[in-house]
This record gives structure tokens, sequence and C-alpha cells, in this order.
């Protein structure tokens, strides 16, 4: 081919490619004229979904086919005050001092009480949670943030056609469907599974009052869906199995029969650590900031009182706590008070006694504060213990009762401590997926986590559907992608609770 022949040649294929190239611009812009047509080409990615006129209708709707929802917040998730002066004693963060200090007062007030040979749940003081918290705007020193809290979440299941306890009721709606429980999250959280079913039993004689005024039916076995946060999902799972029983105080287990699941349906569980996570030891030992870096931490005495942080200790199964010098071997037993004194963990550390000073004013003696704390701590690692034992057990849950989890897997998150055997220092180097908090093994519960690797996932509970976001601990509540799931497994599903309540129990 001369060099002429090659011109024509090379000019045909630029032609050819011109009108190829003018055909793909002509068929992607008409594409983009009409986005509602099909491009098999198209891997583009939407922020908003655009729901069906069932997901509107079903959104919509009101009436007995759709179960009302109890929504139960984490860790720190409800405002508490002292029912005597009723001055704030968590959650109003208005001011600039809520960030730069704490008096000995507010000190003595966030702690629980403390009692020598007094089983935990006997004992009581004068803070009672009045509501869940709120989303607030901070400002300190010119820093604007905001300190994530539960209005998000209500927002959407409010969109997703719930009506939410106490505001007025929207046009065309006649009773409530969203309820919210609060509660003193420092208290033991069996004893407050106790609380949980007198507000079940509440909300359901209201609804079966509503139905019987609107639809005629009398005592419809009215089921509640449950959405529940981070810890929340851990006083729910209990309720769930266990009811209004408290822990037996000789130590063994209360009856596992499922006596709460009764009225539930479906159990929504987000970044629930349903196998411990390690944040607990860390803080025990070290303090706990509300927000870092601007606020004072919280010293190890006074968040040693709250039972709480010890029912969220990692399970000793997961291997999460080791010996340095024999990484291989057993875990560390976090829930044997003879570790922490041996080690002078958290209540035991002779560096909390001014602490203690505070908390236990009318006790004059340093010694006997310190026989108080100690003894308080053999009762909270005690109570602990039989609390994740009892969330342990596998027993496969009543027919209609279905758990989904929606969890992170994109934050790295501490997974495993190693203790020095002689000095008892804790070194906090392993790190798993997770959402910062939460490891996504301890979501899933799976048990396969620090044991030997099997195909088999193995878990106490049976999930019925696992959702996972690239999300942190508090953002799972918040993002797209979990508006546009949740409302696909709680409203427009909801016939099929309806069928299953006329076969259930």
């Amino acid at each position: 081919m001369n060099r002429n022949e090659r011109k024509s040649f090379l000019g045909k294929q630029l032609y050819g490619l011109t009108v190829l190239t003018g055909l793909i611009v002509l068929v992607s812009g008409c594409s983009s004229i009409d986005s509602s047509t099909g491009d098999y080409n198209s891997a583009s990615h939407f922020t908003k979904p655009i729901y069906s006129e069932i997901m509107k209708k079903a959104m919509a709707y009101e009436g007995i086919a759709r179960n009302p929802v109890i929504f139960i917040p984490g860790f720190l998730g409800s405002k508490l005050i002292n029912n005597k002066t009723r001055e704030n004693v968590w959650g109003d963060f208005s001011s600039y001092e809520s960030f730069t200090g704490y008096s000995n007062t507010e000190l003595r007030d966030l702690s629980y009480p403390m009692a020598y040979g007094k089983p935990l749940n006997q004992i009581k003081d004068n803070a009672v949670s009045v509501s869940i918290m709120s989303e607030a705007d901070i400002s300190v020193v010119g820093i604007d943030f905001k300190l994530n809290a539960y209005d998000k979440i209500l927002d959407i299941s409010k969109r997703d056609g719930y009506v939410l306890e106490g505001e007025p009721l929207p046009k065309g709606k006649n009773f409530y469907s969203l309820f919210t429980f609060h509660y003193d999250w420092r208290k033991d959280l069996a004893e407050t599974s106790a609380i949980l079913h007198k507000f079940v039993l509440e909300k359901r004689a209201y609804l079966q009052k509503e139905y019987e005024r609107l639809y005629g039916i009398k005592d419809y076995d009215v089921q509640f869906d449950f959405v529940v946060h981070s810890m929340g999902g851990l006083l729910a799972r209990y309720y769930l199995r266990y009811g209004d029983q408290k822990l037996p105080e000789d130590g063994s287990l209360p009856v596992f029969d499922w006596r709460g699941s009764k009225y539930a349906d479906r159990i929504v569980i987000i970044g629930t650590p349903n196998a411990g996570y390690l944040d607990t030891l860390y803080e025990l030992l070290n303090g706990y900031s509300p927000v870092p870096g601007l606020a004072d931490a919280y010293p190890p005495a006074l968040i040693g009182t709250w039972s709480t942080y010890y029912q969220m200790l990692p399970v000793l199964n997961t291997r999460s706590v080791l010996y340095e010098d024999n990484a291989d071997g057993p875990s560390v037993d976090i829930f044997d008070p003879a570790v922490w004194v041996k080690y002078k963990w958290g209540l035991a550390d002779p560096d909390q006694a001014e602490n203690l000073k505070i908390i236990l004013p009318d006790i004059k003696s340093a010694e006997e504060r310190c026989r108080v704390a100690l003894d308080h701590l053999s009762k909270c690692l005690k109570n602990a213990k039989q609390f994740t034992d009892a969330l342990k057990i596998y027993k496969a849950p009543p027919k209609g009762v279905t758990f989904y989890l929606f969890f992170g897997d994109a934050v790295e998150t501490r997974r495993t401590a190693m203790v020095d055997r002689k000095t008892g220092e804790v070194k906090f180097t392993g790190f798993e997926s997770g959402d910062g908090i939460v490891c996504t093994s301890s979501a899933l519960f799976d048990m396969r986590a620090g044991q030997k690797w099997i195909p088999e996932f193995k878990s106490p509970i049976t999930w019925h559907t696992v959702i996972p976001f690239m999300s942190a601990h508090m953002g799972l509540t918040q993002g797209a992608w979990f508006a546009d799931n949740i409302a696909y497994c709680l409203p427009y599903f909801m016939l099929i609770n309806h069928l299953k309540n006329q076969t259930k129990h």
C-alpha cells in the first residue's frame, strides 16, 4: 500500500470513527434526556429513592395490619434529671460549662449509688429518665458541632407513616403508632427489662382500646416491631428471651422461655455490641469523654458505678483480652473481680481515691470507701457475667419472630488488647472492621470470633436479614441507605406480620 492508498484508508477509518462517535453521543444524549428509560450501560448511583405506588400506600396505611413500633435508644441515649431538684444529670449540653469540666455535685449525681452488701436491684437514687436524646447544636469557643442523637431515626420513621406519641396527630391519622422507650442507661439491663415490660403492656392496652373504637375489634393481639440501637439491642434481646425476669441473686440464669416475644414480630437491631465491645474496658480503665478533645473525661471511679458498662464487656469466647506472654492462650477473665483487684483496674485503682471521696461523701474513711467500691465492682462483674451468659444461649425463636441486623464494616474498630501479666498494663493493639465502636463480628455475634475458623456461621441469634453499611456507630441510624432499607423491612411487608399473627402463639 503506497502513501496515497494509506492516506485514503486512514481517512476512511477516521470518518467511520467520527460517525461512530457521533452515534454514541447521540444515543447517550437521548438516554440523558429521559432517564426513566433503561440504560444497560449505566453505572450511575443515586442518593434518593423513587418509591413505588405500593410503597407510598404502605407508608400512608393506618390499621391493624401494620404493627406499631417501639424505638429503644442506646447507651447515653436518654436524658436524666434529678427527680428532687429537677436539675440536669445527663443530656443538657447547652452551656459552655458542660464541656469544660464538671462540679463535684454533677459527678455525684451522674454516678450510680454504691451500697455495701446490698443487691444492685435494691439500690436507687434520685435520677430518672425523661426523654430520649435529641440532636444538640453546641458552640464551644467558636467551634460549632452537633452532638448526634436520635432525631434522624425518628424523622425517618415519621416519613414512613408512623405517628410519634406526644406529637399532634396528623390529618387523617387516628392514633399513635411510634413509641420511644427512654430509660436509665446506668442501671442493670435485666432490671430495666421489667420496666420495658410494663411499657409494652401500657402501649398495647392503648392500641387495643383504639382498635376497638375504630374497627370494632375487641382485645386485638397487638404485636410490636422493635427498632433498637446499640445497647438498646441488648435490652430488647433480653426482654424477648426473659421478659420481666430479673437476674437471680444466686448467680443462676433466668428461665429462657421467650416470654417477651409474645408481644413482638420484627426486631431491627442497629449497631448492637451483641458480643460486647472493647472500648468498655478501655474507658473503665481510663475514663470516658463525651466529646473527645473538648470535654474533660469522666473518671474511671464514676463510670465504674454504671453496671451497664460491665454488661457490654467482650464475652470471653471472643478472646478479646489476652496475656502478652501467651497470646495464643485463653482469654483474660475480665469478669473475675480478683483480676481487677490484682491489677488495680477501675474502681480498684488507688488513684481513684479522691474521686471516690467525692462520689461517696457520707463515708469518711478511705478504707471504707475502698471496701464499698470493691464490693460494687464485684457485684457488677457477677451481674455482667450472668447477663452475657443469658444472651449467649441458643434457642430458636418462636415462629414469626424475626431479627434484622444493620451494622457497620468500614471503620477500624478496637478488637484485641494485651495485658502484661506482671504489671497489669493494658495495650489496645488489635483492630478489625466495624463501626468504630462495635466490631462486625460482635454485631453478628459470630461465635467463630477468636476461635479457629470454620466455614459454618454460628450465632446465638437467628438472623433473618443482615445489612452492612459503610457508616460509623451513630451514622448507622442516619444515612439514606438506612432510611431506604428500613422502609422495606417494616411498612412495605406489614401484611406478612398480620397474617403471621393469625397463627402465632
